[in-house]
């Protein structure tokens, strides 16, 4: 009986063994596929400018390969998608910055899911990092929920959890924020936990954590190896539309000049500076009825302390953002009730919260009424999108230089 029990628990570590050498050579093999491929630009250049794509936006590796390279990193929302020619994937690297840049970020991803990429240190002590902040990030009480989740990644999270750098206070906030808007969320059960245990701050809470620690090791693990996979495998599919990044030679005042040029020829139905077909969509059939709609939308979102706390995980984390204050589109803004003194109160406090911490910061409020900034009434357009890229350029590589 023993005997036989014996033979068991001896088959049974030999499976666990040999699953772990297995797991162990084919992790080996991606590091050294990933390594190879990765100093070949031909494979990097589609993959920086790609938007909407959760390998890149939920993951590390990426995050840290493109810092390792030293390029420019740009966080974002919707803006990123960007139609317009002047899209900053388009524009690095230049005369002025020599370096490449690489697009973070998607629609609802915002200062809180952004503080646990800066979080991680794959971006600890990263100097080139900017972050395009959007008014209507703001407007209302909270941030969508369902918008949170879904751009929610489990690997970030547990990575700024282990960073040591992030103090206990900014990882209390953010499993507060994380529990509070997933508790009625289906799924993400083991971030539920995790984030209930944390927010106990008690010796309960720490007692669930260090029962569980083996737990949420072997998922942290298992995410790492799953975000080597998926890398390796994007990395071949961009292979398939490789472009070696070349430096464009700009003049801005031409560029300007040319964007103005591009604007006006999309710009020739309506009042509001908003490319035609944005306009015909969105707002033709439904422009009598907007008139003042927006009028009591409040501008006090739990957005503005996670933007906060952004800033402060940077500084804990030794990143040094560039904070793009982007505006917005005054003359539509006016038409649905959001005038310019609320608006410039929101700026005013955005700044106020950069400047507490430090941060560099570019406020675009003097754009909003500036034909052609715009390419709709929220988002960057021809001049816009040229003007930051050219803000961008200047301002890092004075970083550079330093």
């Amino acid at each position: 009986m023993k005997s036989r029990l014996l033979k068991k628990v001896i088959v049974l570590f030999a499976a666990v063994a040999t699953i772990i050498l297995i797991a162990y050579v084919f992790e080996g093999y991606l590091d050294k596929r990933i390594d190879e491929m990765y100093h070949v630009s031909d494979y990097t250049k589609v993959l920086n400018q790609q938007f909407d794509d959760y390998t890149k936006d939920k993951g590390q590796l990426i995050l840290e390969r493109s810092a390792d390279n030293g390029n420019v990193i740009l966080l974002g929302s919707s803006e990123l998608q960007s139609w317009a020619g002047q899209n900053p994937i388009n524009m690095f690297p230049n005369s002025t910055l020599d370096e490449d840049l690489t697009i973070v970020g998607q629609a609802y991803v915002q200062s809180l899911l952004h503080s646990m990429k800066v979080g991680t240190r794959a971006l600890e002590d990263e100097k080139k990092i900017a972050i395009v902040v959007s008014l209507q990030w703001f407007f209302g009480d909270d941030i969508d929920v369902n918008g949170f989740a879904a751009n929610f990644s489990e690997y970030q999270f547990y990575e700024m959890m282990k960073n040591d750098r992030v103090s206990h206070e900014s990882k209390l906030y953010v499993c507060k924020r994380t529990d509070e808007l997933l508790r009625d969320i289906q799924g993400y059960d083991d971030i539920k936990v995790y984030a209930w245990l944390y927010t106990r701050d008690s010796a309960l809470g720490n007692a669930g954590l260090t029962v569980l620690k083996p737990y949420y090791s072997l998922r942290h693990r298992l995410l790492e190896m799953k975000d080597k996979w998926d890398t390796y495998q994007i990395l071949k599919k961009t292979a398939l539309d490789a472009k070696t990044p070349e430096t464009l030679e700009i003049d801005w005042n031409q560029a300007m000049e040319d964007a103005q040029k591009e604007g006006e020829k999309f710009c020739t139905n309506n009042e509001f500076y908003v490319e035609n077909s944005y306009y015909t969509q969105y707002l033709a059939d439904t422009i009598q009825d907007l008139k003042g709609v927006e009028s009591e939308t409040k501008m006090e979102s739990k957005e503005f302390e996670d933007f906060k706390m952004f800033l402060q995980i940077c500084k804990e984390n030794g990143v040094e953002p560039y904070i793009i204050m982007m505006n917005t589109n005054g003359l539509y803004y006016d038409y649905v009730g959001i005038d310019q003194e609320k608006r410039n109160a929101l700026y005013d406090r955005v700044e106020q919260a950069a400047k507490e911490q430090g941060a560099a910061y570019l406020r675009l409020s003097d754009k909003e009424y500036e034909p052609y900034f715009m390419l709709d009434v929220m988002h960057l357009g021809w001049k816009g999108w040229l003007y930051v890229d050219e803000q961008i350029s200047e301002h890092f590589s004075e970083v550079q230089g330093k």
